[in-house]
C-alpha cells in the first residue's frame, strides 16, 4: 500500500472498521514506515482524548427555538411555485433577443420543409387503393434504382410488403 492510502484509512484502521485483507496489508505497511505509524499514534491520541470528552449540554427550549424560527421564516418567505412569466421578466434583453430568434428560426424552418414535401399542385396522398403502389404516396422514387442487396432495397422490401408478408 502507499503512505496516502493508509492515511486515508486511518480513523477505519484505528477504530477496526476494516476488512481483514485490508486491515492486514495496513499493518505490513505501518511496520515499515515510520511516518504512518506516528500519523497513527496522533490518531489514537486524538481519538482517546475525544472518547473521554463529555458533549455539551442540549440548552432548555432549544427544539422550541429551532422550530419557532423555522415557522416564522416560512411564513415571512412562502413557498411560491415557479412561474414562467416571472422568469420571463427578469431575463437580460439579450436572452429576450435570443429566444425571439430561435422562435423565428424554427417556424421559418417549418414553414421551408412544409412547403417542400409535396409537389407543387400535389393533393395529399389519399388512402391507398387495393390495386396501387404504397411507395407512391412517400415520394421514395429515388431508392428505386436501389441495387439488390442494399440497404436501401431491404428498406423498400420491408415498406412494400415484397416478401410475401402485405403491407
Amino acid at each position: 500500500m502507499r503512505c496516502e492510502d493508509v492515511l486515508k484509512q486511518l480513523t477505519a484502521f484505528s477504530s477496526g472498521e476494516l476488512p481483514v485483507d485490508v486491515r492486514q496489508a495496513m499493518q505490513a505497511h505501518l511496520a515499515e514506515c515510520a511516518a504512518c505509524r506516528a500519523a497513527l499514534a496522533e490518531v489514537d491520541a486524538l481519538a482517546g482524548i475525544l472518547a473521554g470528552a463529555q458533549p455539551p449540554p442540549v440548552p432548555a427550549g432549544f427544539a422550541a427555538r429551532v422550530t419557532a424560527a423555522a415557522r416564522q421564516r416560512q411564513e415571512v418567505e412562502p413557498l411560491v411555485a415557479w412561474n414562467p412569466l416571472r422568469w420571463w421578466r427578469f431575463v437580460p434583453a439579450p436572452m429576450h433577443a435570443a429566444a425571439a430568434a430561435v422562435l423565428v428560426i424554427g417556424l421559418a424552418v417549418g414553414l421551408v420543409m412544409g412547403w417542400t414535401t409535396l409537389p407543387a399542385g400535389q393533393a395529399p396522398p389519399a388512402q391507398a387503393t387495393a390495386g396501387a403502389d404504397p411507395l407512391d404516396a412517400y415520394n421514395l422514387d429515388y431508392l428505386g434504382d436501389a441495387p439488390s442487396g442494399s440497404l436501401a432495397d431491404s428498406y423498400l422490401a420491408l415498406v412494400s410488403g415484397r416478401n410475401g408478408e402485405g403491407q
